[in-house]
């Protein structure tokens, strides 16, 4: 009887820790990155000016976008009609900048996208955000040095290509694998791994000066590229016209082409190396975007115009159309152009992946070897050498239409999440950072080290109804800013049914189908409505330097925007990326959980960073 008894009580004793130990583990998984008042402190070096940043960003945009993206995309996706897929992703990544700019003013530290959604979503949020921006970059390098390796072989005639087959013993047949290993672009790879060990400004400095180098030449090619255009190249009907793909093809042209503005990224994961962040993130951001949209129409327009999209080359498609011309000085000085603006997007791929993989490390979730910071360059070697191996392996063995596919659903899903932090931070109280200690003292309302920021708030009523609604209260009772994170979970998974609808479901729509027009105006009813809680809410009077215009207008339109185009990437991409995210959560799980320097006790907060 005693055992039976004591047998009981212990399964009693095991009922109630089963919901406390679930408790904990979803405490952990949400928990918020506590940061010291100080954050200017920094074990890198502040050093970057506002013509760095913005040189890198435009360095690493044009470079990988221009030579490497536009004749694939043209040729297989779009047609004439990338001119306007790059307006399309130009503007979606415009609403994501404007919300990183703010997001880099409020937290001028590296890790960018990550470290934004720590301070908004918690960790779990964080790391898979993190993680994914990492392999952007991973894959951004190694499809940049891929193409690299296509316009040196261009020019020596194909005597890199010819030898690695010879070696080789002939093709390469294997799924997702390329043809033929690119010892070359491997080379590359690794050359600029040693160039970046040397120093952020040795990197600033090299960078810039292939920049100019860069623009110079792509100004030169939309001069002489616009004496060759024929409208007819446009409007061709054995072609399809202007748009032979379809409305279909621009949505699906415009997801890839994101790949060609993840550059602006470089600017917020430098944000702890640069002088004077809250004035230079703002800048560089709109700066380098305007001109990397000019840029990108102006080239696709003049290399569509210049050879029917069907002859263009997947590899080299610039160089080709100008030899089609006959303008061969045209062809040699595009490869030049081409060599230092793939140079430029290799260093801004790299530079921004080892910030990123430091500051996770830094907070516990990857291995403490990616955080050792070299004592007299100031540079994270450990996380640089790890990556960059990776992506160097990756050029090795993989073509760049598989790299570029895998990228951009990732591009995507970092821009939607950041552009969602904004609103949540924008209805955050300010009460709840000090009570938390889960926030920067720049949301707090102090902000003692930038200038014109070092007024204390009083009264703020973030998160709180706006006086004109707060008969609802009696109905919706939540904390403050509870409400408004409840409305923008539904608002975006409301919004991504409605595009899988759209998406799935258009020739039904359009033929007028009851039933698909009675869905879609619920979806859309839901959508508005859940966009109307939010604009019910007091936001944040924090003074910042920059904040986002017309919130949370403009975040939730680039929420809708990115996952339009994510609904429109192939299926193969979403698997590629879910198998991506399992190792990475694998990884989470079985080590960063328990190596966070975040703990959400209160007698054992944790100041990160």
């Amino acid at each position: 009887m005693a055992d039976e008894k004591q047998s009981g009580k212990g399964v009693h004793t095991m009922a109630e820790k089963a919901p406390s130990a679930f408790k904990k583990f979803g405490s952990q998984l949400i928990r918020k990155k506590f940061v010291d008042e100080n954050v200017m402190e920094t074990n890198l070096r502040r050093c970057l000016t506002t013509l760095d940043m913005t040189m890198l960003a435009i360095g690493h945009m044009i470079g990988s976008g221009v030579y490497v993206l536009t004749p694939t995309v043209a040729k297989n996706i779009a047609g004439p009609a990338i001119v306007l897929a790059y307006l399309l992703s130009g503007f979606a990544s415009f609403l994501a900048a404007l919300c990183y700019a703010e997001l880099g003013v409020r937290y001028p530290r590296s890790g960018s996208a990550y470290s934004y959604t720590y301070l908004a979503l918690g960790e779990l949020w964080a790391f898979i955000v993190g993680w994914n921006v990492a392999l952007e970059h991973v894959i951004g390098s190694a499809a940049t040095a891929r193409a690299c390796s296509a316009y040196i072989d261009s020019l020596a005639g194909g005597i890199f290509k010819n030898a690695t087959e010879n070696f080789m013993g002939g093709l390469i047949d294997v799924p997702l694998i390329s043809d033929r290993l690119d010892f070359l672009a491997f080379g590359i790879m690794m050359l600029f791994t040693i160039c970046l060990s040397f120093g952020v400004k040795m990197t600033s400095f090299i960078n810039n000066l292939f920049s100019v180098t860069n623009l110079i030449v792509i100004i030169t090619v939309i001069g002489t590229g616009a004496y060759f255009s024929d409208i007819s190249n446009w409007t061709n009907p054995d072609a399809g016209g202007f748009m032979p793909y379809g409305f279909s093809g621009v949505l699906a042209a415009s997801a890839s082409c994101f790949y060609a503005y993840v550059g602006f990224d470089s600017i917020a994961a430098s944000g702890e190396e640069t002088k004077d962040p809250q004035k230079s993130i703002p800048r560089a951001t709109m700066i380098s975007m305007a001109v990397a949209t000019a840029t990108y129409v102006a080239v696709a327009s003049i290399l569509t115009l210049m050879i029917d999209y069907r002859d263009i080359n997947n590899d080299s498609g610039l160089p080709d159309a100008f030899a089609f011309h006959g303008a061969h000085w045209a062809k040699i000085m595009v490869i030049v152009g081409a060599l230092c603006g793939m140079a430029t997007a290799i260093i801004g791929s790299l530079f921004a992946l080892t910030r990123i993989v430091y500051v996770m490390a830094d907070d516990g979730l990857l291995f403490p070897f990616c955080s050792v910071v070299n004592s007299r360059t100031k540079i994270p070697l450990g996380s640089m050498y790890t990556f960059a191996s990776f992506a160097a392996i990756m050029s090795l063995i993989l073509d760049v239409n598989t790299l570029v596919e895998l990228m951009s659903i990732g591009t995507l899903f970092a821009y939607l999440v950041v552009s969602a932090s904004v609103i949540i931070l924008r209805y955050k109280p300010d009460s709840e950072s000090k009570k938390d200690n889960h926030e920067l003292s720049s949301i707090n309302g102090i902000c003692k080290n930038f200038d014109g920021c070092n007024i204390k708030v009083e009264g703020s009523e973030a998160g709180e109804l706006l006086e004109s609604f707060k008969t609802i209260k009696g109905y919706l009772d939540f904390k403050p800013g509870r409400l408004v994170t409840i409305s923008l979970f539904c608002f975006t998974a409301f919004t991504f049914i409605t595009c899988g609808l759209i998406t799935g479901c258009f020739s039904n729509i359009a033929k007028g189908d009851w039933w698909a027009i009675a869905l879609l105006t619920v979806l859309l009813i839901c959508i508005i409505s859940s966009f109307i809680l939010i604009l019910m809410h007091k936001q944040s009077n924090a003074p910042l330097k920059y904040k986002v215009p017309l919130v949370p207008l403009i975040p939730a339109l680039s929420v809708s925007i990115n996952i339009l185009l994510i609904v429109s990437l192939k299926s193969a991409t979403w698997i590629r990326m879910a198998i991506w995210v399992a190792v990475g959560l694998t990884i989470y799980l079985s080590y960063g959980m328990r190596h966070s320097k975040v703990d959400t006790s209160p007698s054992k907060l944790t100041t990160v960073r």
